[in-house]
């Protein structure tokens, strides 16, 4: 007896992955503008920075604080590109099924960002607003930001997600108690948050823990959470260069993570700008931290560049930073562009709160050539 063929899932076939965060960064390497733009809310936006103005649909955002454009400032600097390009897709007030109606607007051919290869697909905060329960917002939020997915595909852009940003609202806010029973941070993370995540494992698509880091930096950064976010709502210049840093760390895969004892020496192996290793130094014996480093006299005493680290700092504490070398007075450290000078074989440098910091070594105008590494703890 035959038997019909089994019928095809009414679920949307799966689309093939376009690329990734590894194919933009590979791409800046080479000089290309590879824009990836982020698309949300006014959390993506920018409003309560300085300087912020409100995005229109198609139209280049010029917010300077907004954590598109810091991001952008720190790639270019990594890559040694100006010609990379992140868009600031933000929108205030706005959600994803409205989002879903201004995708042609916003990323089509008679929009200013019609070039782009990525898109960081937010929202989920003002989405809680339109639902009246919690079931009702999960069906309707998963239903958008899926049709935001396919989209992108239908349209070869490659789409990922980030998880919001996260806000100070424990509780609903009296006067909103009765109109808004859903407007509380917990109703974002356990909803639209699990949403987002369901659905980078469905369709294998890179997700960004965005509320994960930015708790973490209410929770344990030395910055007051007035300074962070004055408003409980949006996050200012501090916190959107915070997210700068984070994207940063997870676009970049030269960035080294230090979430509690790290060491930083020339067997580390995200480090840049380093010695030929014939000027290495292995000793047989450990006499310190260090089982590698670099004594080498040189023939010349132009100043060089002798190492330089992304560190991006995700501790629950401030690690402090100490810089070891040998005997030579010149070696020099910079952190993000700021000079210190090497006291002696040990040297504290400062305690590194949650962020990313720029480590570069200098052999100073010398021809020698001395240093071992950094510790952070």
């Amino acid at each position: 007896m035959q038997t019909n063929p089994v019928e095809q899932s009414n679920e949307t076939r799966i689309p093939q992955k376009i690329c990734a965060f590894n194919d933009a960064w590979t791409e800046w390497l080479q000089g290309s503008k590879f824009p990836i733009a982020f698309f949300g809310d006014s959390t993506v936006d920018g409003a309560n920075t300085t300087g912020w103005v409100a995005n229109t649909i198609g139209v280049d955002g010029a917010s300077p604080n907004a954590f598109s454009k810091k991001l952008e400032e720190l790639l270019r600097q990594a890559t040694n590109n100006e010609v990379l390009r992140i868009y600031n897709s933000g929108f205030t007030g706005t959600n994803a099924s409205w989002a879903v109606t201004i995708l042609e607007e916003q990323f089509g051919e008679t929009s200013a960002y019609h070039d782009t290869r990525m898109i960081g697909i937010g929202f989920g905060i003002n989405d809680r607003l339109l639902y009246p329960n919690e079931k009702a917002y999960r069906d309707g939020f998963k239903g958008s930001i899926k049709q935001i997915i396919n989209w992108c595909y239908s349209k070869n852009i490659q789409p990922f997600l980030l998880t919001t940003q996260a806000i100070l609202e424990p509780g609903v806010k009296t006067e909103y108690a009765d109109d808004y029973p859903m407007r509380t941070s917990e109703h974002v993370a356990s909803i639209a948050n699990e949403v987002k995540r369901e659905l980078a494992e469905k369709y294998g698509l890179q997700l960004v823990d965005m509320n994960k880091y930015t708790e973490s930096f209410l929770l344990y950064s030395s910055i007051s959470v007035q300074k962070i976010i004055s408003d409980r709502l949006h996050f200012g210049d501090m916190g959107h260069r915070y997210e700068a840093e984070v994207l940063f760390s997870c676009l970049s895969p030269r960035t080294i993570i230090a979430d509690g004892y790290t060491k930083i020496d020339y067997s580390s192996q995200k480090i840049k700008d380093s010695v030929p290793d014939d000027w290495l130094t292995i000793p047989e014996a450990q006499t310190d931290s260090f089982k590698v480093y670099v004594e080498h006299t040189k023939a010349d005493t132009t100043d060089r560049i002798i190492m330089s680290a992304w560190v991006f700092v995700n501790a629950r504490r401030k690690l402090m930073l100490r810089a070891y070398k040998g005997s030579s007075p010149d070696t020099y450290v910079k952190i993000n562009g700021n000079n210190r000078s090497l006291d002696g074989e040990e040297t504290i440098i400062d305690q590194l709160d949650l962020g990313l910091y720029y480590l570069e070594v200098f052999t100073g105008s010398s021809s020698k050539v001395d240093f071992k590494g950094f510790i952070l703890d």
